[in-house]
């Protein structure tokens, strides 16, 4: 189940790919969704089950878009398609017999299948905390609300009758969830499950690409790439561009409601050196961006726990990353030697780390480019596959 794979963010290319890796893995699988999912088609072997068809003449599909026009409403529509998507989910489970329900991009509101808990018994789920709930100090009010310490007992009794194993992709994140989130509340169900890729069958020459972009052939392109989300950091990233001389910067996907990109630039002066794509980007058009550039630059504030997914996706290309140095992200780059770590929100240093590799030679670069590929082989998706099954299979195994 992803109840969110239609908004911005939320990786629908992601979601195909991995259905299909746990079928080649050997299970029967069924996709569940709050409604169609953008640019992406499921495997044929991949039945797909949506609350809503279409956003028109569908009254649920009506007052999800009504209560997203609001900040408040926002929050409150995210839960009620998680909740919608789960619940279909419940009963499909129940009439087709399938072993385990699967909760991809669970976080935040890990409380919804505990809420189902306690009218669903006897039900297996498994739940990736891919979100961004662990960056402690931008959490919503809203997101702190649903998982207040006041919902313990509802977790506990959600928890009678049933099982749950929660998935995450790095040690911080399985710490956090299991020792500080709700006083420990999930120690002992969460496991680590690192993230998988698939290596991009062909790259398109790098002029070819910035000519189908309009990008000028000569000159460095940074990349930002995803949608703009409350653990990113595009701020430093423009105040460092300003002090690095010769690099245009391209920033594509949707940036989130509230941060006007464009107003940003606009007030640092930067309109000449930022080109600006806010719209989700479809998967035939992604590498097309990742071809046409130098690096990618990966900011995240000093909070950020997760694994960010872009790290594997510029991978996939060969694309040198420039990250910052926080949790398992800044790890991989330095053990991988795929790009370069900077200190997280610190201007001077992301501005060293553009100058160094902006003056790296060619031989430096095609080493980054050739770490990539092994970077890629390591997280495989495959392997990613067969471990989540190994897990599920364990959640499946009857009580002693």
């Amino acid at each position: 189940m992803c109840p969110w794979a239609h908004w911005a963010g939320h990786a629908p290319e992601a979601l195909a790919r991995e259905s299909s890796a746990l079928v080649r893995a050997g299970a029967k699988v069924s996709l569940c969704t709050f409604t169609d999912v953008p640019d992406q088609k499921p495997a044929g072997c991949v039945p797909h089950w949506k609350v809503v068809s279409g956003w028109r003449g569908s009254p649920l599909g009506f007052l999800s878009r009504a209560l997203h026009s609001t900040p408040l409403g926002r929050g409150l529509a995210w839960f009620f398609e998680q909740f919608a998507t789960l619940s279909l989910a419940v009963r499909l489970r129940n009439t087709m017999g399938y072993d385990v329900a699967y909760v991809r991009d669970g976080d935040p509101f890990v409380f919804i299948p505990f809420l189902l808990g306690l009218f669903f018994k006897q039900q297996n789920w498994a739940i990736s905390l891919l979100g961004v709930g662990p960056v402690r100090s931008h959490g919503s009010i809203f997101y702190k609300f649903v998982n207040s310490r006041i919902w313990r007992p509802i977790y506990r009794w959600g928890a009678s009758g049933n099982r749950f194993v929660f998935l995450c992709e790095n040690e911080q994140v399985r710490d956090f969830f299991e020792k500080e989130f709700l006083d420990g509340m999930l120690r002992g169900t969460v496991r680590l499950l690192p993230g998988g890729v698939l290596k991009a069958e062909h790259h398109i020459p790098r002029r070819e690409a910035r000519r189908h972009l309009g990008l000028p052939q000569d000159g460095a392109v940074l990349l930002h790439f995803g949608a703009l989300h409350q653990g990113k950091d595009i701020e430093t990233v423009l105040e460092a561009l300003k002090g690095v001389s010769g690099a245009l910067l391209v920033c594509a996907g949707r940036a989130a409601l509230s941060v006007d990109l464009a107003h940003v630039v606009k007030r640092e002066g930067l309109e000449s050196r930022v080109i600006i794509k806010d719209s989700y980007i479809p998967e035939a058009e992604k590498p097309f961006y990742f071809a046409s550039a130098d690096a990618i630059v990966l900011s995240y504030k000093r909070d950020f726990m997760q694994t960010a997914s872009m790290l594997l996706e510029s991978a996939r290309f060969g694309l040198p990353a420039i990250a910052s140095d926080v949790g398992e992200l800044g790890e991989l780059v330095k053990r991988y030697q795929s790009g370069l770590a900077f200190i997280a929100e610190d201007v001077e240093s992301l501005q060293g780390a553009l100058a160094r590799f902006l003056g790296s030679t060619r031989d430096e670069r095609e080493d980054m480019a050739r770490n990539c590929e092994r970077l890629c082989s390591d997280f495989s998706l495959d392997t990613w596959a067969d471990q989540c099954l190994s897990i599920l299979a364990e959640l499946c195994e009857p009580h002693e």
